[in-house]
C-alpha cells in the first residue's frame, strides 16, 4: 500500500490529463447456451446427450485462453469469450455436437462491460484480514492499520530497475509514517481491484485516490504482494505505481 501511495507530496499538486496508449484488444462476446428442442427435461445437464463432447470443447477453449468467464444462471449457460467478430465467436462452438443435435441452443451477442471487475473473492482468514486492514486504512486509523502487522514487519519497494529498497523495518515505523501521511492527504482512499492468494502470499492490484490541490480526484494503481502468517502481515513488497488518467470528481 505504501508504495502505491502518492510519490511524496509532489503528486498532491495538480496532475495534467494525459492519454495512455493501450494495445488493441479483441472484442468480447457473450455466448449463451439454453435448452434446445432435443433437451431431455428428465435428465440433469451433465447427463444430456453429447454433454461430454460439449465439456471437452469448453475445456479446450479454456486452455487456449478463449474463455474469460463461465457461469450458469437459471437454465442458461454463459461464456464470455474474445474473438475478432461475432462469426469468429460462433466458430469456437462450431464443432460442438450438442448444439448440432439440438440439445443446446446458442446465441452470441456483443459483450460490453461497463464496470470491469473480478468474480474472484477469496474468503480465507488471510484475505479477510487484508480487507480489514484496508478498511482501517480508509478510516485513516494509523494505530488500527499497524495492529494488523507483525512487530518485525518489513515493507519493501521494488524499483523500476529491479532494485529493492526498505520503506519500513518494523510496525512502529509504519505507524508513525501513516500518521503524517493521513494528515497531509485527508481525502486519500484505497481499494483492491483484484486479490489472489497462494498459501500465505496474497497479491493485490490496488488503486489509491485522493483530491489534489485543485480539488480534482486523481489516482494511481500498483501491484502489491503481502505475506500473512499467524494473523499478521509480516512482509510487503510493492511495485512501481502507474498514474490513472485525470477524471472529473
Amino acid at each position: 500500500m505504501r508504495r502505491l501511495l502518492p510519490l511524496l507530496l509532489s503528486l498532491v499538486a495538480a496532475l495534467p490529463a494525459f492519454a495512455q496508449a493501450t494495445p488493441a484488444k479483441e472484442p468480447l462476446f457473450a455466448a449463451r447456451f439454453g435448452p434446445g428442442p432435443n433437451w431431455d427435461a428428465a435428465k440433469p445437464a451433465n447427463e444430456q446427450k453429447h454433454f461430454a463432447e460439449h465439456s471437452a470443447n469448453l475445456a479446450r477453449l479454456r486452455r487456449d485462453g478463449v474463455i474469460l468467464l463461465g457461469a450458469r444462471y437459471a437454465d442458461t449457460g454463459l461464456l464470455v469469450v474474445h474473438a475478432v467478430d461475432a462469426d469468429a465467436a460462433r466458430a469456437h462452438f462450431g464443432s460442438d455436437p450438442a448444439i448440432a443435435a439440438g440439445v443446446f441452443t446458442l446465441a452470441v451477442d456483443a459483450f460490453n462491460a461497463f464496470f470491469p471487475g473480478s468474480t474472484n473473492y477469496p474468503v480465507t482468514p488471510e484475505a479477510v484480514l487484508l480487507r480489514a486492514y484496508l478498511a482501517a486504512f480508509n478510516r485513516h486509523e494509523a494505530d488500527a492499520v499497524a495492529a494488523f502487522c507483525a512487530d518485525d514487519l518489513k515493507w519493501f519497494s521494488v524499483g523500476a530497475d529491479g532494485k529493492i529498497g526498505t520503506d519500513a523495518e518494523n510496525r512502529p515505523q509504519l505507524r508513525d509514517w501513516l500518521v503524517g501521511y493521513f494528515k497531509s492527504l485527508p481525502t486519500v482512499h484505497s481499494e483492491f481491484l483484484a486479490l489472489e492468494q497462494t498459501g500465505p502470499i496474497l497479491t493485490v492490484r490496488e488503486r489509491a485516490s485522493w483530491d489534489n490541490k485543485a480539488g480534482q480526484r486523481v489516482s494511481q494503481q500498483a501491484i502489491g504482494v503481502y505475506e500473512v502468517r499467524d494473523s499478521r502481515i509480516v512482509r510487503v513488497w510493492y511495485f512501481p505505481a502507474t498514474r490513472d488518467p485525470l477524471v472529473a470528481k
